[in-house]
């Protein structure tokens, strides 16, 4: 229920920090949409449905998920009715005032392709409401898929290494968990999958650069080939660019931010592009395995990638700052980034280490020799994910923040009690590594 909560928090707040972003649509055109009901919900128990649209909440119209949550405040009795449109019908549930059990998306009218237009069908959804937080590994896991490559976000997220990493920049960036940056675990995922890359970065203001970019992602969906890219709609999360139209101005995308079931159209133009050259074929699991061990090893013992403190490192500078920064002389500006960030990093710990476990209980199959220190090193990382828990009372996002109060120091110093608790758990984890290591000198 944990990670439901972080998920429903999540959608909601980055609707929020989204909203605006398509000035051409008007609220009208915009559905409120039920994405998936949680089990044993007051929604649940109701009736209400996957696919259902609201249309009123306690008999008031609602098309966005700022009007619910503005109405849930003003709500004085102990009900209210909920109002749906399902095959054309209109049903009404009574449920009761808090939280319902449901992921809600704000949705427009699928795109009408313009005749020039270049698509790649078949490109599933990415959605916060999966629980695949990394968002790297979950667009290359719909990419594999696509490429008939029959490979899951665990596996992706576990041979990587991404599950076993903990980076912390020195500046409280919230590009902190991102496969990407520091050590490079979503280029580690892209080779065990056999698929020859290349990477282009190309800045904002860089408008020669960008023309180029554009006339390669062209190029590449020409050949059926989806692209990876960043910050297509909201904020710096990877995507796939599915097509484009209107000579290559607008870029046809699934992001964990679409407003559309169909793909949407980006509202940015991507800075940062992975593009897949060849495909070729993968190495062994049992091999890739074996490096991923190494990986865990390498990440836990290694001080620094970058500008990212790792492993044992990070978590001693994360510690030491949650203990003795100066948050009372931040700017409004710089504060909220610490808090956002601080809270990013935190649920991610606990996706990524819930994960990991998986990961490990999954392999431990496969090495007779080793399935001993791999079962308890996944019972390790699930301790670790589960004493983190919960997190919505100790940490607190940008788009929950009315005061800076809200983040207090009392949440601070109750997260870093846990995430202390947290570094013995992966120092524990650091011995059997070590003993693995010693037993597989080939995964080095």
């Amino acid at each position: 229920m944990e990670k439901i909560n972080f998920i429903i928090l999540l959608i909601v707040g980055l609707a929020i920090m989204t909203k605006g972003c398509r000035p051409e649509e008007t609220i009208e055109s915009e559905r409120l949409v039920v994405q998936s009901v949680v089990a044993k919900s007051p929604a649940e128990s109701a009736g209400i449905k996957e696919g259902d649209v609201f249309l009123k909440y306690n008999g008031i119209p609602v098309q966005t998920i700022n009007e619910v949550n503005d109405l849930k405040i003003k709500v004085e009795s102990d009900s209210v009715d909920i109002l749906v449109q399902r095959d054309g019908k209109k049903l009404t549930f009574k449920l009761p005032v808090g939280q319902m059990g449901v992921y809600l998306k704000e949705l427009l009218p699928d795109i009408k392709y313009k005749k020039d237009a270049v698509v790649i069908e078949g490109i599933p959804k990415l959605d916060w409401s999966t629980g695949k937080s990394a968002t790297f590994h979950a667009a290359l896991e719909v990419i594999a898929n696509h490429l008939g490559i029959d490979k899951d976000y665990v596996y992706l997220n576990g041979v990587s290494g991404s599950v076993f990493r903990l980076h912390f920049h020195k500046d409280w960036c919230p590009s902190s968990p991102d496969p990407t940056c520091g050590y490079n675990s979503g280029e580690e995922a892209l080779k065990t999958l056999g698929l020859e890359y290349h990477f282009k970065y190309v800045p904002i203001d860089d408008s020669a650069g960008q023309e180029e970019l554009r006339k390669e992602i062209m190029e590449s969906v020409d050949r059926g080939m989806p692209v990876f890219a960043t910050e297509l709609i909201g904020v710096p999360e990877w995507g796939i660019i599915t097509g484009y139209q209107d000579g290559g101005k607008e870029l046809l995308c699934r992001t964990y931010f679409d407003r559309r079931e169909g793909y949407d159209i980006a509202d940015k133009f991507p800075w940062a592009v992975y593009f897949i050259d060849e495909k070729k074929e993968m190495s062994a699991d049992i091999d890739n395995y074996r490096r991923s061990f190494a990986i865990a090893l390498e990440n836990l013992t290694t001080p620094e990638y970058d500008k990212y403190a790792s492993g044992l490192a990070g978590f001693d500078l994360w510690l030491m700052r949650l203990k003795t920064e100066d948050f009372a002389a931040m700017d409004s500006a710089k504060y909220i980034t610490a808090s956002h960030t601080n809270a990013w990093i935190y649920d991610r710990l606990i996706d990524d280490r819930e994960d990991a476990a998986e990961y490990l209980e999954r392999v431990a199959k496969k090495f007779p020799e080793l399935s001993e220190r791999l079962q308890a090193l996944a019972k390790l990382y699930r301790e670790e994910s589960e004493l983190l828990k919960p997190s919505k009372d100790i940490i607190m996002y940008e788009f929950n923040m009315k005061s800076r109060d809200d983040w207090s120091p009392e949440m601070r110093k109750e997260a870093a009690a846990r995430l202390l608790k947290a570094k013995a758990k992966e120092e524990a984890a650091l011995k059997i590594w070590k003993q693995i290591a010693e037993l597989t000198p080939e995964s080095k």
